[in-house]
């Protein structure tokens, strides 16, 4: 259950005081006074990234899963796989067909 407090402002001073409200009976007292209610704030929406995929030169190739950009060193059709030599890491290895794309 939530707790409710009470702002004490008719003290002396520069500031006021919140105290719990403890005593059931003096809560129906309380409860005559104004209420307000303070709205949420609402938050922006978070904006879904847009993927643009651009025109590759020839003998270039993009990894499905990351995007990645690579060269196509060589092609073995039987095996279903490729030699890649990806740009960024400047590593090659060798990947299924079905991975990459020319998109």
């Amino acid at each position: 259950m939530a707790r409710t407090y009470k702002l004490d402002h008719f003290t002396k001073g520069t500031g006021a005081t919140v105290a719990p409200v403890e005593d059931a009976s003096s809560s129906s007292q309380e409860r005559e006074l104004n209420r307000v209610r303070v709205p949420r704030e609402r938050r922006a929406r978070a904006r879904t990234p847009q993927r643009v995929a651009t025109p590759l030169p020839s003998g270039h190739v993009r990894k499905k899963s990351t995007g990645e950009i690579g060269r196509v060193r060589a092609v073995d059709a039987r095996a279903g796989t490729a030699e890649v030599h990806w740009l960024r890491q400047g590593r090659t290895s060798t990947v299924p067909l079905t991975d990459i794309s020319r998109r």
